[in-house]
């Protein structure tokens, strides 16, 4: 079973500065490195411009894949995303068997999808399973202080906190700012 934790993503996240300029229809080329299959692998990839539309072209292997870029705009700028060959318009393509495609056609799940949580052991392996979610979550958030408050993104963690049920966590979180604001 594939998993979209076990899989490298190509992501609009990942390509935000290349596709920005890329609707600018300036020169665009780079890699990434990855793992595949367990090895050290690197993905090149260039933006093509023709008439019938823009396309990224990733080289992976001996064959490269040509993927149309599809734009939106939003009424705070442009967003970009990718289109699987399927034609659905998505954020991220998984790379399996040497193809880019959406998590759709990959046949992907994520992880939390495959524990039982009606079982006393599910519950336990979903619960685990979250608690380490959180510690990679909270180890990403650089700075939790603006201005003697929370951030948002620290505010969120929290949240998340007291939906896996980490009451300590949470209140060990209040005495602090509580602490903070009696200075």
């Amino acid at each position: 079973m594939n998993l979209i934790e076990n899989t490298f993503a190509l992501s609009t996240k990942l390509l935000k500065e290349d596709l920005h300029r890329a609707r600018e229809r300036k020169s665009v080329e780079g890699f990434l490195n990855t793992n595949h299959n367990g090895r050290p692998s690197v993905i090149d990839y260039h933006i093509e411009y023709e008439e019938e539309g823009t396309y990224l072209v990733v080289a992976f292997g001996i064959e490269s894949q040509r993927i149309l870029l599809s734009e939106e705009e939003l009424t705070f700028g442009t967003r970009s995303y990718l289109v699987c060959a399927c034609g659905n318009r998505v954020n991220a393509l998984y790379l399996n068997k040497g193809v880019f495609a959406c998590r759709n056609c990959q046949k992907l799940r994520y992880q939390s999808t495959t524990i039982n949580r009606t079982s006393k052991h599910g519950q336990f392996l979903y619960q685990q399973s979250q608690i380490l979610k959180l510690m990679s979550l909270r180890e990403s958030i650089s700075h939790i202080f603006y201005k003697s408050q929370y951030t948002k993104k620290f505010n969120r963690y929290l949240d998340l906190c007291g939906r896996a049920g980490l009451t300590s966590e949470i209140s060990d979180a209040k005495e602090l700012i509580n602490a903070i604001n009696q200075s």
